[in-house]
C-alpha cells in the first residue's frame, strides 16, 4: 500500500495529532520520540534504533541521567525567570508554561520523580524561595545578578544601622536623667553628631540659681572662700548628672565578640540562603573563632556557620533562663526578672542571688532549653 501524499487528509491528520503534547508515559527521551498510544510505544521499544540508544544508556546511566537533570533544571529556571521574574507563582502554573514547548526535556528522564520533589530541591539549593499552602506549592525565583545582590547588600547595611548615633545619644540622655531623679521635664533640643556634643534643656524641681555654679570639680578654685560659697548654692539636675558620671566606678571591660555556646539567636541577614533563614531562630552549637558560630536552625534543623554580624540576641519572657554575653557578669547564667521596653534593657538575677539592673538587650540572650 503506497504512503499517503503530504497533502492527503491522512497525512494532515497525522501532523495535527503529532503537533500538540501527548501523554508523557508514551514518550522516549533517549530517542526523543513521542508515541500516540500504548501499542505504538511497545513497537518503538522493540525497534533497532531504540535498542541501540538503550545500550548507550546502559554503559553510563549516571552521566546520562545527570545530563538530562541539569538541562531540565536550567530550562525550567530560564522559563520561570523570563515569565515571572522574582514574583511568587504557583509551581504547577510555571511547570505547565515550561512544558508548553514540545521539545522540552521531560521530567521522567530526570532524577526527580514528581514536581513536588523538584520544587523542594530548588528551595534547598537556594535557587528559589518556596512555600507550601493549602492550594499547593508556590515558588519565587531568586535573582543572582551581581547588581541585584549589591542592591540587596546595601539595603541590609542601611537596615542594620537604623539605630544611629542620635538614637543612642537620646537613650543615654534619658537614662541619665532618670537616674538623677527630681526632674520634672526633659526636652532634647538638638544633637550635633558631627562634633559629638549634645545640647539639651532641663527644668529642675528647684529654682535655678542666679549665678551658674561651676559644673566640674576639676575647674573649681582651691580657694576656701570660693568652695564655701559654691557649697551654699543650690545644684541643678545637670550638676547631679555630671557629679554622678564623675563618681562612677570604672566601666567593666567589654569585648567585641559576644557569641557563646548554648544560647538562642536570630538570623537578621536576608542574604543568607537568599532569605530562607531571615528572622528565623536557631541554637548556637559551638563558637568557631570568637566571631562565628555553628547554628542549628529550629524550624528546618539545618546547621549553618554564621558570622556574628548576621545574628542578634533573643530576649525571652520574664522568668526564663538567660546568659549574660558582655560586660559585668559575662558568661554567667541567670533568670530574667523584668524587661524595660523604654530603655531597651532587662533585669537579670544571676545564679547566686546577685541582681543586675539595666542590662542592654544586646548583652543578654535566651538559653537553650
Amino acid at each position: 500500500m503506497p504512503k499517503h501524499d503530504f497533502f492527503s487528509p491522512k497525512a494532515i491528520s497525522n501532523r495535527i495529532k503529532a503537533k500538540g503534547l501527548q501523554k508523557l508515559r508514551w514518550y522516549c527521551e533517549m530517542c526523543q520520540k513521542q508515541c500516540r498510544d500504548e501499542n505504538g510505544f511497545k513497537c518503538h521499544q522493540t525497534s533497532d534504533s531504540h535498542l541501540r540508544q538503550m545500550r548507550i544508556f546502559a554503559e553510563n546511566p549516571g552521566a546520562v541521567m545527570h545530563g538530562y537533570s541539569s538541562e531540565f533544571e536550567k530550562n525550567f529556571l530560564d522559563s520561570l525567570s523570563r515569565r515571572h521574574g522574582t514574583k511568587r507563582v504557583y509551581a504547577n502554573v510555571a511547570y505547565q508554561e515550561y512544558i508548553a514547548d514540545k521539545h522540552h526535556v521531560h521530567m521522567n528522564a530526570t532524577k526527580w520523580e514528581t514536581l513536588t520533589n523538584f520544587v523542594k530541591y530548588l528551595g534547598k539549593s537556594g535557587q528559589c524561595v518556596v512555600d507550601e499552602t493549602e492550594k499547593g506549592w508556590y515558588i519565587a525565583w531568586v535573582d543572582r545578578d551581581p547588581a541585584a545582590l549589591a542592591r540587596q547588600a546595601a539595603m541590609d547595611k542601611k537596615r542594620k544601622h537604623e539605630m544611629d548615633d542620635e538614637e543612642r545619644a537620646r537613650r543615654e540622655l534619658k537614662r541619665q536623667v532618670k537616674a538623677a531623679g527630681g526632674v520634672k521635664e526633659v526636652q532634647a533640643d538638638a544633637v550635633d553628631l558631627s562634633k559629638g556634643v549634645s545640647s539639651f534643656g532641663l527644668a529642675a524641681a528647684e529654682k535655678p540659681p542666679t549665678v551658674a555654679p561651676k559644673r566640674l570639680a576639676a575647674f573649681r578654685s582651691d580657694s576656701p572662700d570660693e568652695e564655701k560659697a559654691s557649697a551654699k548654692k543650690p545644684t541643678s539636675a545637670l550638676d547631679e548628672i555630671m557629679r554622678e558620671n564623675l563618681s562612677k566606678k570604672p566601666k567593666v571591660e567589654r569585648f567585641e565578640n559576644w557569641l557563646h555556646d548554648g544560647i538562642v539567636v536570630k538570623c537578621v541577614n536576608s542574604t543568607v540562603a537568599d532569605g530562607a533563614y531571615h528572622r528565623k531562630k536557631g541554637d548556637v552549637l559551638r563558637v568557631v573563632d570568637d566571631f562565628a558560630a555553628v547554628v542549628r536552625m529550629r524550624d528546618s534543623g539545618d546547621e549553618l556557620q554564621l558570622d556574628q554580624d548576621d545574628l542578634e540576641t533573643v530576649i525571652p519572657t520574664a522568668g526564663r533562663r538567660v546568659r549574660v554575653l558582655n560586660g559585668y557578669g559575662r558568661g554567667r547564667t541567670g533568670t530574667l526578672k523584668a524587661i524595660d521596653v523604654d530603655s531597651f534593657s532587662v533585669s537579670v538575677e544571676l545564679d547566686g542571688g546577685e541582681v543586675l539592673e539595666k542590662v542592654d538587650y544586646e548583652d543578654v540572650s535566651r538559653l537553650v532549653t
